[in-house]
């Protein structure tokens, strides 16, 4: 039988593209409305790291929600198996770098496989895209709206329902924790998760690993996100604005839709991919 690679990408439609298009206008247009002036920059190290990771938890979790299943035989590939397959999926003049950071991503995985060993929760779904179409009733449109899961988890003792999200990090504090609890992502799970299981859902768990020091050995620990719930009771309007920036300006040319132009904006974790196209416009 033929293993299947899962694909732990962004949903349809969901908070990364309106991410962008509340970052700088620009970025989306360019990203997403745009052939020419593509960047082709390499992802920067944590990224490239945090990818390779993500898809050796979620072979992980499938397997484990396989063998909760009573499943006897996998259909994914092994965890370490598909972190080397996703490097070797990369751009190829790319691959190399992506291909320095695997032995040590295999690495974690085993030391993180061996720490969680004991606590396991009951699998609900992994890589789960939900969706929602969200009303704008001043302007009389709705908008397609979808996230992906990481994974859905059920406390084996409580029964309550966590929406699980993997993040790596250089080193994890109460200040990594609260960055995240007002991250759009976070609130959309909010959203979901009350409508998808009402009193029952628990919250967002952030599922850290922290990578090694030289010399050093990884952490590992599970913290829920802050409670932000009037945040939570407004991210339909978020939605909806970023929305309404994209329709607004859907019939100009990419380079021209406005940019952000901030350090913010354009260099987040090095530039932005398009940093060369605003510099100097599109090449003819």
């Amino acid at each position: 039988m033929s293993k299947k690679l899962i694909n732990p990408g962004p949903s349809r439609r969901g908070w990364h593209r309106l991410q962008k298009a509340l970052r700088c206008p620009r970025l989306y247009a360019l990203a997403y409305r745009s052939k020419s002036g593509r960047g082709e920059r390499l992802p920067s190290k944590p990224l490239i790291k945090g990818s390779l990771f993500h898809m050796a938890l979620a072979h992980h979790y499938a397997q484990i929600q396989e063998q909760q299943e009573g499943k006897t035989e996998t259909e994914y590939y092994d965890p370490i198996e598909s972190v080397a397959l996703l490097a070797k999926e990369q751009p190829k003049k790319h691959i190399p770098e992506w291909e320095s950071y695997v032995a040590d991503v295999q690495r974690v995985y085993l030391d993180y496989k061996v720490r969680w060993a004991s606590r396991q929760w009951k699998v609900l779904a992994i890589e789960k895209e939900v969706c929602a179409n969200i009303h704008d009733e001043e302007r009389n449109e709705t908008y397609f709206y979808t996230q992906r899961v990481d994974a859905i988890w059920e406390h084996p003792v409580t029964k309550q329902v966590w929406f699980v999200d993997h993040k790596t990090a250089g080193r994890v504090t109460q200040k990594t924790v609260g960055q995240y609890s007002m991250n759009g992502q976070m609130l959309g799970y909010g959203m979901f998760g009350r409508q998808m299981f009402g009193d029952r859902y628990g919250g967002v768990l952030l599922n850290f690993i922290e990578w090694p020091a030289p010399g050093k050995s990884p952490k590992f620990e599970r913290r829920r996100t802050d409670p932000a719930p009037f945040a939570v009771s407004r991210f339909k309007k978020t939605i909806i604005q970023a929305e309404r920036i994209i329709r607004d300006n859907e019939k100009t040319e990419a380079v021209e839709w406005p940019g952000a132009h901030n350090t913010t904006a354009c260099w987040p974790y090095g530039p932005c991919e398009f940093y060369e196209t605003c510099q100097y416009g599109v090449k003819p």
